[in-house]
């Protein structure tokens, strides 16, 4: 329902559609016959949640994307040293299937074009009771999360056709990068491009990668850390052939296209990106792929210059108010609103760097929450560094949460997002701290399920302390009573301060506030109808915080010597103070015991 990345995606998609351009001509059949409005987008993060758009879930060839993980096989096997002495890690700065090799030892320049992957095919060792293709077959399945097949058609049209690599081939043989007969190493390459994925597929294969090594749906490890690292760094300087300059510049994501439509884009890390749209570029490249990837890496800041900070930003808490209250005193009959229906308003707590990977996780998050919520509360208090991408997340998050009417607040006491959300359009509450968030979601709650009685009189007859104790000595109470009025910004007392007397709220806002050295933040939030001063009536107590008058506020002070004298004279009525100062209490412990349950 509130999934601002699956929209997102949706909306990219969606203007792939109107990009012309491209060709499907191919010497093979299969490839040519492939619709050329065919567009699908797939992206799977690190921890194994896969977005698709379009025809994501349509199969193909994956031709030369098979490189990358034929590669990854054959460092597994063979080991870098041995690797490194058949194929080498430089650029070509020609087509996949030019003859890019280095004199005199007829070396192939890297792994991802046509020779250097019939090069490290050729590598690949068999298992018992299994071929080569099998093996390959094996893993590219345990990369995609699923058992793979090779699409026979695929396979015969590109047997066929595959004079040019068989003389890459035969060249390989003469130099000794084959050694035995050349033969197996050409037919299981040509296998290998002919298996059919989709670009869902593809997406968690190349998240992967992503995951150094560990399927992230599956968590099963498929490749040493070691291996993929070497892998990521070819693709990143050769994995788009002789526009991989222009790749790294603009896009800055180590990729692989393949003939068959697909592109695959990797953020070590994070995430795993795939695209498939048949019409190819003069490079064999995709058109609307490499449309695709270039939009999401510069919309979703994935440039690797961009993420150099490790680690996704991740969930510190998740909780409801119901669980999790302000430190605003109620009345009786708003707790019981906010024990019955809190849980429909969320407060989740960041913790780390909320780059897009961390933003992305926040809004699955709260994709998660029931239809009957109200309203969420973000709190970025603990988010060491937040990413202008973030902040256009978010503001999608918020129109889409508006868009079934729950209401959005974000915590920032360093006002962090003032500068980033200049460029960006977010309807939404901003707070100082987390207390006046949580007072906001509770008051949005009562609104919605509760009466007047959840909200106090402006002028409060009755002060909730002594409104339970009967008339006749409530009267005798207030006999007592002496009027105070304060302005806005007054302190009414200070910590320290001893014992002078009970207060009540008639009329206005005052906050209880924490010592100076813990920050000055507000411990409750008082307001007309409760009161204050009961926690140092004791002579061995002392004001516990300082109280300031938050608007224009009128006051009945109970002084201390008048509860002295009525101690001595009327007991009865002292009796009935205590009581209900008592009562006061345990219900403020309640309170606080909601709040930590």
């Amino acid at each position: 329902m509130y999934a601002p990345i699956q929209r997102y995606l949706d909306t990219v998609h969606e203007s792939l559609l109107d990009i012309r351009g491209g060709s499907t001509k191919s010497p093979n059949a299969v490839l040519a016959s492939q619709d050329p409005n065919l567009c699908g987008l797939a992206m799977t993060t690190s921890d194994g949640f896969t977005y698709t758009a379009g025809d994501a879930e349509v199969p193909f060839a994956i031709q030369s994307i098979s490189k990358v993980f034929c590669y990854a096989i054959a460092l597994q096997d063979r080991g870098f040293a041995y690797m490194d002495s058949k194929i080498d890690v430089e650029p070509s700065g020609s087509s996949f299937a030019d003859l890019s090799s280095e004199s005199g030892s007829g070396r192939p320049k890297n792994a991802l074009i046509n020779i250097g992957a019939i090069a490290a095919t050729g590598q690949i060792l068999p298992e018992r009771g299994r071929t080569v293709f099998d093996k390959i077959l094996t893993v590219m399945s345990a990369c995609a999360g699923r058992e793979l097949e090779m699409d026979e058609d695929v396979h015969s049209q590109d047997s066929q056709g595959s004079a040019h690599n068989r003389g890459l081939t035969w060249f390989l043989s003469s130099w000794g990068i084959l050694e035995g007969d050349p033969n197996p190493a050409h037919d299981d390459y040509t296998k290998q491009c002919a298996i059919a994925v989709t670009a869902k597929d593809l997406s968690v294969m190349a998240a992967t990668l992503a995951n150094l090594g560990v399927n992230p749906v599956t968590q099963e490890r498929v490749f040493d850390t070691r291996v993929v690292e070497r892998v990521l760094s070819v693709m990143l300087t050769c994995g788009m052939y002789d526009d991989s300059g222009d790749w790294v510049a603009s896009v800055g994501l180590p990729a692989k296209s393949g003939v068959g439509g697909g592109i695959i884009s990797v953020l070590p890390g994070q995430l795993g990106l795939a695209s498939f749209s048949p019409p190819l570029d003069e490079h064999g490249s995709s058109v609307r792929g490499l449309a695709a990837h270039r939009q999401i890496s510069s919309d979703l800041e994935l440039h690797f210059v961009r993420t150099s900070k490790a680690g996704l930003s991740t969930i510190r808490s998740n909780e409801t108010i119901d669980k999790t209250p302000s430190t605003t005193r109620r009345p009786e009959a708003a707790e019981k609103v906010l024990a019955e229906h809190g849980h429909q308003a969320h407060v989740v707590e960041v913790m780390g760097d909320l780059l897009f990977s961390g933003a992305e996780v926040l809004s699955r998050e709260v994709a998660k929450f029931g239809d009957d919520t109200e309203c969420i509360v973000l709190d970025l208090s603990r988010a060491d560094d937040i990413a202008e991408v973030s902040v256009r997340q978010l503001s999608r998050m918020a129109r889409a949460l508006d868009e079934v009417g729950v209401a959005l607040g974000l915590v920032d006491p360093d006002d962090r997002l003032s500068e980033l959300m200049v460029p960006v359009e977010m309807d939404v509450e901003i707070f100082g701290s987390r207390n006046e968030a949580l007072t906001w979601a509770e008051n949005r709650i009562l609104e919605e399920y509760g009466d007047a009685d959840c909200f106090p009189d402006e002028e409060a007859d009755r002060p909730t302390l002594i409104g339970s104790i009967d008339p006749e000595f409530r009267e005798k109470i207030a006999e007592h009573l002496v009027d105070e009025e304060y302005a806005a910004g007054d302190v009414i007392r200070r910590i320290g301060q001893k014992f002078d007397g009970i207060r009540f709220i008639t009329s206005g806002t005052v906050h209880t506030l924490s010592p100076a050295d813990r920050g000055r933040e507000v411990v409750s939030i008082l307001t007309a109808g409760m009161s204050f001063g009961e926690l140092s009536l004791n002579d061995h107590f002392k004001q516990p915080f300082t109280v300031k008058a938050v608007t224009d506020t009128e006051i009945k002070l109970l002084p201390k010597d008048a509860i002295e004298k009525m101690m001595e004279t009327d007991p009865i009525t002292a009796s009935h103070l205590w009581r209900a100062i008592a009562v006061e209490g345990y219900a403020r412990l309640g309170q606080v015991l909601r709040g930590h349950s």
